[in-house]
């Protein structure tokens, strides 16, 4: 499987990664009782359980599950999933909104996902179940082109109850794709990737969690960020979910990688036009060998003449002396000190404050 589902356009449709801000849409579909009767999800949904949903789609492992959003008319009105089984095998699942049934819109949505599970990962099976009583969601799967295989009898419990499935699967032999109107397009790639001597600046991955942690995890590598203390693997999680999630032309997030290994982060959000900050941090044991300012002066300088930034400011608790020297290494220069700036920790903390120009910087020699 691959680490992220590709972004695929239908005639009607858009089917795209969950994203932090579906929450709403997801609980608006989820809470009408008749749209989960045969589904395995809590009765009543309540908001937490969308939260929840969503978290999970957001946070989901390379390789466990492809998860894409149905997206009608700019609202999430569904899902649909490919969970790896057996070598070359894969469960399709869907579910959409009530008051899109009879549209053939979950049809649509299931057709372009069988095409990309056929087309590029190569998949040999791919099959699905739903219970016996569900035959709007069996009508489904023989409009794909699935032919039924036989009964799971007491297969699940669904709310306290035991129930039988029917079972559909095709084959990739058996598929033709459907006439017209789907497209896949590639996911969104997140910022580009950047090279300098030493190291890689690249989008983040989900992949990247447990690198993240174990970094993060050092209490001194905190001293002086905004992070959680202590620093959890549910907290790496987070940090790296909201990278992904960034839009790569107002926030822009780079893994910085060194020796294969993911050592830090690096970021600029747009403050406003022509204007962003800079934020970035590197794990303690490559602290002092220039690595930070490397990848910051790599970071300035898309900023300047890629992304067209006439402005890039930066700022860092007085008392943290090696990153406001990374600021000036990297040729920013101090514009004075912004007294007890933040809550930091239960403390109001004093930041110096630092910016580079378009017109007046240029990459140190």
């Amino acid at each position: 499987m691959t680490e992220r589902p590709p972004e695929i356009r239908t005639e009607r449709l858009l089917l795209r990664r969950f994203r932090a801000d579906d929450v709403d849409d997801v609980f608006s579909f989820s809470s009408d009782p008749e749209w989960g009767r045969y589904l395995e999800v809590p009765s009543p949904y309540s908001r937490r359980d969308a939260e929840e949903f969503v978290a999970g789609a957001v946070l989901l492992p390379a390789g466990e599950k492809l998860r894409w959003a149905i997206v009608h008319e700019g609202h999430v009105s569904g899902f649909v999933n490919l969970m790896p089984a057996a070598a070359g095998a894969a469960e399709l699942g869907y579910g959409i909104a009530r008051p899109l049934w009879g549209q053939g819109l979950v049809t649509e949505a299931a057709n372009a996902v069988l095409q990309y599970g056929f087309d590029s990962l190569g998949l040999a099976r791919i099959y699905a179940y739903a219970v016996v009583d569900n035959e709007a969601s069996w009508r489904v799967m023989e409009k794909l082109g699935m032919r039924r295989e036989g009964f799971l009898r007491r297969h699940r419990m669904i709310r306290g109850e035991y129930v039988d499935d029917v079972l559909y699967s095709i084959v990739r032999d058996d598929w033709s794709p459907p006439d017209e109107g789907t497209t896949a397009a590639p996911a969104a790639e997140g910022p580009p990737q950047l090279r300098t001597d030493r190291l890689l600046l690249r989008p983040y991955r989900m992949a990247d969690v447990d690198a993240v942690f174990e970094y993060g995890k050092d209490p001194e590598w905190g001293r002086y960020l905004d992070v959680p203390q202590p620093y959890t693997l549910r907290s790496a999680e987070a940090d790296v979910a909201r990278a992904v999630l960034a839009d790569p032309d107002t926030a822009p997030i780079w893994a910085i990688v060194h020796e294969d290994r993911v050592v830090g982060g690096i970021s600029l959000t747009v403050q406003g036009p022509g204007a962003a900050e800079m934020g970035y941090s590197l794990t303690r044991s490559l602290w002092g060998r220039g690595l930070m300012t490397e990848a910051a002066i790599a970071a300035l300088a898309f900023g300047f003449e890629k992304a067209g930034l006439a402005r890039i400011q930066a700022s860092t608790d007085v008392r943290n002396a090696a990153s406001w020297r990374v600021m000036e290494k990297m040729g920013m220069t101090r514009t004075g000190i912004a007294r007890q700036n933040r809550l930091h920790r239960g403390t109001r903390v004093d930041d110096v404050l630092y910016e580079a120009l378009r017109e007046e910087w240029s990459p140190p020699a």
